[in-house]
Parts: structure tokens; sequence; C-alpha cells
């Protein structure tokens, strides 16, 4: 881990984190990166990275957010899938389902909605286990 200006921020497995969205800064519409993410800003819409998505303590995101790791310092309102860990740090807010092979819950996060996690869930594409747990909560399954 990092320190920039005072906050934390993850990297990658190779260190970086090929895209910045800072504080200032706000948008609306799907992301899609090669690389990993940090939204410290706004976001209106998806959010999808073969690697990690960290919504710093400063970020909000309204939407759907797929990644191998995500990590939310931040708010979230919208469904999480990650193949890997989805990391709820002590300043995060999640409103919304989760699908993740690992989960952490840091004391302080807050999480309103349901998860569904395991081993099982490693092997799996982020979009099929999105489109099905869309489809549930629409149905208002559980």
């Amino acid at each position: 881990m990092s320190k920039r200006n005072g906050n934390e921020f993850r990297r990658n497995s190779t260190g970086e984190i090929s895209t910045l969205l800072g504080s200032d800064a706000e948008i609306h519409g799907s992301i899609t990166t090669k690389g990993s993410i940090r939204i410290d800003g706004t976001v209106v819409g998806e959010i999808s990275s073969p690697d990690t998505v960290t919504v710093g303590s400063t970020g909000s995101v309204e939407g759907n957010i797929e990644a191998e790791h995500i990590v939310v310092g931040g708010r979230v309102k919208g469904t999480l899938v990650a193949r890997g860990r989805i990391t709820l740090e002590g300043t995060g807010r999640l409103e919304g389902d989760l699908v993740a092979a690992r989960l952490v819950i840091v004391e302080g996060a807050i999480f309103c909605g349901r998860s569904n996690m395991g081993d099982r869930m490693a092997g799996v594409m982020p979009s099929s286990l999105l489109t099905s747990v869309l489809e549930q909560a629409a149905q208002g399954e559980p």
C-alpha cells in the first residue's frame, strides 16, 4: 500500500494504478479499463476492469462494478461482482448485493444488501454472475 496526500490507496499486482479519477471529477456513463482504476470522484454508471477497482474514501459510485478485486472505501450503490476478493473498508458503504470468492468487511463498514460468496465463485465469469444476481433481485428472490 502507498500513500498519496494522506489517503491510502491500493495498487494492482504490478504496483500500478492505470486509471485515477480525482476527487473533483464526475463521470456519467460506463467505464471499462484494461488495468486497475481508483475512483476518488463520482461515477454514475457501470465500471468494469480485469484488475482491481478501488473506490476511495471520497469516491462515490452509483452503478454496478465488475472486477477481479474490488475495494470500497467510499460509497457504492449497486451490485459488486468480483472473481477474487471484495473488501469493504472501515469508511466504506455498500447499498447493494455482492458476489465474490472472498469477502473482507472491516469494522465500521456499512453493508446493506445480500452476499453470495465462496471458492466456487472464483472460476465463474463476472458478466454471467452479474446478470444472474440482477435477475434474481428484480424477481425478489434471495
